[in-house]
């Protein structure tokens, strides 16, 4: 049989494959690839996809540069990296040395460049982002009440010593004596006096308490971890936590009680709110917060959340099974919460001294992420090039050398400083000041009073009414909202920022 030649359409198939059968040999050896992309964007606004895409392409080297925020170089292991341009200044050196620290990791030369605007408009900028992390005196202390909301634990310990005495105590002190008994006593850290507290165990709502203060949850956190590193351990931070829960019975008010007998926190809670009045006859769902609920039965909170949890399941045996189905009760825990143990029995000289305390500690950090980021200018601007042109011209291994030296310095004399190193104060230099209020202060007042008319239905502090003319956003004040009135956002960001909260503030009391 004689094997016919292939014919030209056949041979072009076959010259075809064998070609893609080249390329993807080539392909398996590693040979570099033609670029796809010369620059491609990465930021926020991206969706999770497609930063994975541009990240993936630029570890492989099909994308030689990215146009991005500091997040992406998060976490970049790519050894090749020649090259980080800065189009703002960082707001501090640690930021600066940390993404820079992404070039040249190969041992290859790398180049650094950084775009300073003389005029400081950078500076403008990040001082937004350090006052939007500040809050005044007045939110400090109504995060302190929440955190220290007073107790009974005094007035139990008098009636303790009254009973110790022979005087009669009535039937619910004594029950709240006997459950107080089983607590261990803590010591008052002024006299080394026995507390007559011990830490009871609270749920701040995370979102209300947001909403309220006006200040977002990471400030409120940092905050919160100021009082546990105080010597004093004012509060001692749990695991976030759901603190509030719903029991619903669907067999009725009946099924309820019933329910109760067999779990002793649902028993408790009825009981305190038959206590205080509400009753629950005709009710076949009741709500509250389980974490007061635990800390008053001296109960740790998992188990008292295991017991409510366990209404879902049936125990008695039903047509022939062994009891393991549903049981007609719907148990629902909600409202994510700080979590944390405080004390309750402070007295207001106390009070005031944690407020104190926390609103210097706010006002010191804010000061020396202001000083830093001055520290920051005057370094980068003493070793700028006037033009990009003549950074071109010229090597800039000398101003190269001399940033590094100040970059040494700076760190070498950090070591032994602090936050509240009063040989550090924050004073700005006649180029980088702020323009001068005096002249401006009849219009600002003017556009404050003109902001105030336009939005009466709501319930403006001065520091909103500063970060709005600032052009910071807050999670009251939305920049997605405030943002659109270019008649005031960002108006005065040229001035000093608590200058004008404290016009604001005097313009809101006499508007009222």
């Amino acid at each position: 049989m004689v094997k016919e030649p292939p014919s030209a359409e056949e041979q072009k198939e076959e010259g075809s494959s064998e070609a893609g059968k080249r390329k993807k040999a080539k392909a398996r050896k590693g040979i570099r690839r033609p670029l796809k992309w010369i620059a491609e964007a990465y930021h926020a606004g991206l969706s999770a996809a497609e930063r994975r895409r541009v990240q993936n392409n630029f570890m492989s080297g099909q994308l030689r540069v990215v146009v991005a925020t500091v997040a992406f170089g998060m976490g970049l292991d790519k050894s090749d990296v020649r090259g980080v341009l800065h189009y703002n200044m960082p707001k501090t050196f640690e930021n600066y040395v940390q993404e820079i620290g992404r070039a040249g990791r190969d041992g290859r030369p790398a180049h650094c460049h950084l775009f300073l605007d003389p005029e400081g408009e950078d500076l403008h900028e990040l001082r937004r982002h350090i006052y939007a992390d500040t809050v005044d005196f007045f939110a400090v202390k109504r995060l302190v009440q929440k955190v220290f909301p007073p107790c009974k634990c005094r007035e139990l310990h008098r009636k303790q010593q009254e009973l110790h005495q022979g005087s009669e105590v009535n039937d619910a002190d004594m029950l709240s004596l006997l459950e107080r008994s089983g607590k261990e006593e803590q010591l008052d850290p002024d006299d080394g006096q026995p507390r007559v507290c011990y830490k009871h165990e609270r749920a701040i709502p995370i979102q209300p308490t947001v909403e309220a203060l006006d200040f977002r949850e990471e400030g409120i956190e940092t905050l919160l971890c100021y009082l546990e590193l105080h010597p004093q351990r004012w509060v001692e931070l749990l695991h976030p936590t759901y603190s509030s829960c719903r029991v619903v019975c669907y067999g009725g008010p009946q099924e309820l009680r019933k329910a109760a007998r067999r779990c002793p926190p649902l028993a408790v809670c009825l009981a305190q709110q038959r206590l205080k009045g509400i009753l629950h006859a005709q009710a076949s769902s009741v709500d509250f917060d389980v974490i007061e609920l635990s800390d008053f039965m001296g109960w740790e909170v998992p188990p008292v959340k295991r017991a409510l949890r366990q209404l879902q399941w049936s125990t008695q045996p039903k047509n022939g099974s062994h009891g393991s189905g549903r049981s007609g009760i719907l148990v629902e825990f909600s409202e994510l919460s700080f979590h944390l143990r405080s004390y309750g029995d402070l007295a207001d000289e106390e009070v005031d001294s944690v407020c104190d305390y926390l609103h210097r500690r706010v006002k010191e950090r804010e000061k020396a992420a202001l000083r830093q980021l001055q520290e920051c200018f005057r370094a980068f601007r003493s070793v700028a090039f006037p033009t990009s042109a003549l950074c071109s011209d010229s090597g800039g291994e000398e101003r190269s050398a001399q940033l590094k030296s100040l970059l040494r310095d700076y760190f070498e004399k950090e070591v032994g400083c602090s936050e509240e190193d009063p040989a550090l104060p924050y004073d700005e230099p006649e180029a980088e000041r702020l323009q001068d209020i005096q002249d401006w202060e009849q219009q600002i007042r003017a556009d404050i009073r003109h902001f105030l008319s336009i939005r009466q239905e709501e319930k403006f502090t001065g520091r909103a009414v500063a970060r709005i003319l600032h052009g910071i956003g807050s999670p009251c004040y939305p920049a997605q909202i405030y943002g659109r009135d270019r008649r005031f956002w960002r108006k005065y960001i040229r001035f000093d920022f608590n200058k004008i909260m404290r016009l604001a503030t005097e313009e809101i009391v006499g508007w009222n």
